[in-house]
């Protein structure tokens, strides 16, 4: 008999006690019962402290962070601590597990090839003016896609801003981390594992029901326009890390470098503008080459 399949789940948690004891909920009342719950507490100031340590059930383990980290910070303090054979499914203290979800995501899980190490699912999202499904619109008939690195880096096989959601093999960590230094922006975690050719599979089931409709702050809301310094060090990682595909793809680089040049206005950083300004430059000078050759 084939062994169940193992699922962490990984809740970040800052000052919300009320949201994530509805998240918490949403686990107890799931069908599949493989699975233990790793909580990060991020420097919460309210009671959620000592909520979780009222906590009794043997299969949630705490994690207390004195001071706020980010939620990327407190996602890696739960992946690093995942055990041989299981599963990490990330949940935001606002959204909740639809009904039966963990038995969907096991039996996908069990009948992939061993080569997918990332498997993704549609979410239902919620906002004041109803709710929508969120994430890729499957054709009728169509029962997975397997996004390319050139669609992951286009955006057009993956979003990657939060509409779709995923279960992450255990294997994978450490060495792919999320980047602490921002806060957020999955963007260029996907990109990264994209590059290097791990095996991602998209579902079209929904297994998260995410809440934008609450008022509050979020664990990764700071927007660019808050903190654009780290998203143009990210920016800078990117263009670093996948200086093939930008040359190969001088139209998709030049918007990405006036997205770069942008977001250094915002940070005062006159010297990231410049490398921003020379890729865009050396893009827009490949394209016209090409250009050139083709009508030749």
């Amino acid at each position: 008999m084939t062994p169940d399949t193992q699922l962490a789940i990984v809740i970040p948690t800052k000052n919300r006690r009320a949201l994530l004891e509805r998240a918490l909920a949403s686990v107890a009342k799931q069908s599949y019962d493989s699975y233990r719950i790793i909580i990060v507490n991020d420097g919460s100031t309210d009671d959620t402290r000592e909520y979780l340590d009222s906590l009794t059930d043997s299969r949630i383990t705490v994690i207390h962070n004195l001071k706020s980290c980010g939620v990327n910070a407190a996602r890696n303090s739960a992946f690093k601590m995942l055990q041989e054979g299981e599963w990490a499914i990330p949940l935001d203290d606002d959204d909740m597990f639809l009904p039966d979800a963990f038995q969907m995501i096991a039996e996908k899980i069990k009948n992939i090839p061993s080569t997918i190490q990332i498997a993704c699912f549609n979410t239902v999202i919620s906002k004041h003016t109803g709710e929508y499904v969120g994430g890729r619109r499957f054709l009728d008939g169509e029962k997975w896609y397997d996004p390319s690195y050139h669609a992951i880096m286009t955006g057009e096989g993956l979003r990657t801003e939060g509409d779709n959601h995923f279960a992450l093999k255990g294997t994978l960590f450490p060495k792919y981390l999320f980047q602490e230094d921002i806060n957020g922006f999955e963007g260029e975690w996907w990109q990264n594992v994209a590059r290097d050719m791990v095996g991602i599979r998209y579902f079209p089931e929904k297994i998260i029901w995410i809440d934008l409709s609450h008022a509050g702050e979020h664990l990764s809301n700071v927007a660019a326009r808050r903190d654009p310094s780290s998203f143009v060090r990210a920016h800078r990682r990117l263009f670093k890390g996948h200086k093939k595909f930008f040359a190969d793809n001088p139209r998709i680089a030049m918007n990405r470098a006036v997205v770069g040049m942008k977001l250094s206005v915002r940070a005062f950083n006159p010297m990231a503008g410049a490398m921003f300004l020379s890729s865009y430059l050396q893009a827009l000078w490949r394209l016209m080459a090409r250009c050139s050759e083709k009508k030749k």
